[in-house]
C-alpha cells in the first residue's frame, strides 16, 4: 500500500484524513515487512473504511485475503477490481496476485489467461527500452570439453540451514545433471567456513566477493556477476534454495541445440516475471555494458534496496536485450512464443511440492533448548552411522529454536534415519 498524495484525486481533502491514511499506510507496510497478513488485512479493511474504491488498497486488501488463505474471496475482490477500470491504470502487482490466486484454486485456463495479460502488460512497459544488439545472429557453439568456459552462478550469503545446505547439494547433484558445466558461488564470509569447504570438495568454485563490490552491490545480484567474466561463454543464473534437476536439465540441454542466446524457464503460476532471476541462463554478449556499473545506475535511481530488486533490475536493463533472441520453456503461460518442456528423466526430488525454481525448505524443523532467548544454540544431524552432516547455530525464542529446513536433510530425519539434536 503506497503513500497517499496530497493532490491525489484518491486522497481526502481534509489533511487530518490524509494522515490518518499515510499512517494507516504505514502500519500496512509494517505488517506485510514482516508477513504478518492478518495484521494487514485488518489495516486494510480500516483503509477502505475511509477510501473505499482506492484500486491500491483494494489490491493490497485481495493479497492479503490470499495470503491468509481465504482464496475464494481474494478471486472475487481482484476480478472485481479488473472489471473496475483499464488494466494500465491499476497497480502494477493485481494481475500478479489474480493469477496466484486462480493457481491455488486450480483454474489453470485463468492462469494462462491472466499470467499471459500480466507478461505481456510488463512486456509492453519494459521491452522497447534500450536493447544492446547480439554479435552475431546465432551464438558460437557449446563447448562441452571445457566445463571452465560454462558457469551455473549462484549467490550465497547469510548462515542459514536452508541456503547453505541446498548450495551444496546443488553442487553435489551439478555433476550427474551437468557434468559438462562449473558451479561457483558468489559469496562473502557471513557464510560458515565449513560450508565454503564442502563447497569446494564438491568442485564448486568459491568467489569471495569484498570490497568496493560487497559494498555497492546487494547481495542478491552477485551473481550476475558472472556476465562480466569473458573467460564464461555460457551462464546458467540459480537461486542457492532451488535444487537443479533433470527437467530443468532437458530444457538447458534444448537450449543447447537451439541457437538462441538466452534461456528462461517458467514452472508454476507465480512466475509472471518477465527475467525470473533465478531460472535464465545465456551466452557471453561483448556489446552488454559492465553489470557493475548498469547496476551502479540503476541503484542511483532507486530509493531503496528492495527485496526483488535484481528481478526489478533484469526487467528493467536486460529483459530488452534478451528478448531477442530467447528460447523460453513454459507449459503455463505461452509467452513469446514458449516451448513446452522438453520430455525427461524422472526427478530425483520425491516431493509433490517441487517444480523448477522452488523452495526446497518448505518446513520448519526446531528442538527445544535450555538457553535463554536470544542465545545461539548450536545443533547438528546426524547421519545412521553417527557423522555429523552439518552443524548449526540458531537463536533461541520461547525456549527452543525454530528453522526452515531443506526437505532432503527433514524428510530422513522425520523417518528416523537421521538425528537431529543441539550440542551443548
Amino acid at each position: 500500500m503506497r503513500p497517499f498524495q496530497k493532490n491525489s484525486s484518491t486522497s481526502p481533502p481534509h489533511t487530518s484524513q490524509e494522515q490518518r491514511l499515510n499512517a494507516l499506510a504505514q502500519q500496512y507496510r509494517d505488517a506485510i515487512a514482516i508477513n504478518d497478513y492478518a495484521a494487514g488485512k485488518a489495516v486494510a479493511e480500516a483503509t477502505l473504511r475511509l477510501v473505499p474504491r482506492n484500486a491500491d488498497v483494494i489490491s493490497s486488501y485481495a493479497l492479503c485475503l490470499m495470503r491468509t488463505g481465504d482464496y475464494e474471496k481474494a478471486y472475487k475482490t481482484y476480478k472485481k477490481l479488473l472489471q473496475s477500470q483499464p488494466l494500465e491504470q491499476l497497480p502494477a502487482t493485481m494481475i500478479d496476485g489474480l493469477t496466484e490466486v486462480c493457481g491455488w484454486l486450480n483454474r489453470p485456463d485463468e492462469v494462462r489467461r491472466f499470467g499471459l495479460m500480466s507478461l505481456e502488460q510488463g512486456d509492453r512497459k519494459f521491452g522497447s527500452s534500450q536493447a544492446y544488439p547480439l554479435p552475431t545472429p546465432r551464438p558460437p557453439a557449446f563447448n562441452p570439453h571445457n566445463p571452465e568456459e560454462n558457469a551455473i552462478a549462484f549467490t550465497l550469503f547469510g548462515s542459514l540451514v536452508r541456503y547453505c545446505e541446498s548450495a551444496v547439494m546443488n553442487a553435489k547433484v551439478s555433476k550427474a545433471l551437468f557434468p559438462d558445466w562449473h558451479c561457483r558461488f558468489y559469496l562473502d564470509d557471513t557464510v560458515p567456513q565449513d560450508v565454503q569447504q564442502r563447497l569446494r570438495d564438491a568442485g564448486a568454485k568459491v568467489i569471495k566477493v569484498e570490497g568496493e563490490l560487497h559494498q555497492n552491490i546487494p547481495p542478491l545480484m552477485w551473481r550476475f556477476l558472472v556476465l562480466d567474466d569473458p573467460t564464461v561463454k555460457r551462464y546458467l543464473i540459480r537461486d542457492a534454495d532451488s535444487l537443479l534437476s533433470e527437467r530443468e536439465q532437458a530444457a538447458v540441454a534444448a537450449w543447447l541445440q537451439s541457437g538462441y542466446w538466452y534461456h528462461h524457464m517458467r514452472d508454476y503460476f507465480t512466475h509472471t516475471e518477465l527475467l525470473l532471476a533465478g531460472m535464465w541462463g545465456g551466452c557471453h554478449n561483448p556489446n552488454l555494458p559492465s553489470i557493475i556499473n548498469q547496476t551502479r545506475e540503476y541503484l542511483s535511481q532507486q530509493d531503496n534496496h528492495r527485496r526483488f530488486v535484481d528481478q526489478y533490475f533484469l526487467r528493467q536493463h536486460l529483459w530488452p536485450t534478451v528478448r531477442q533472441s530467447l528460447l523460453s520453456h513454459d507449459d503455463l503461460f505461452g509467452f513469446h512464443q514458449a516451448h513446452p518442456f522438453p520430455s525427461h528423466a524422472p526427478i530425483r526430488w520425491q516431493t509433490n511440492k517441487f517444480h523448477v525454481g522452488s523452495n526446497a525448505s518448505y518446513q520448519l524443523a526446531g528442538v527445544a533448548s535450555q538457553k535463554a532467548d536470544g542465545e545461539l544454540q548450536q545443533w547438528e544431524v546426524l547421519d545412521k552411522q553417527g557423522n555429523r552432516l552439518c552443524q548449526y547455530a540458531t537463536a533461541v525464542k520461547n525456549h527452543e529454536w525454530r528453522e526452515l529446513m531443506p526437505f532432503f536433510l527433514l524428510d530422513p530425519i522425520l523417518a528416523g534415519e537421521w538425528q537431529l539434536h543441539n550440542i551443548d
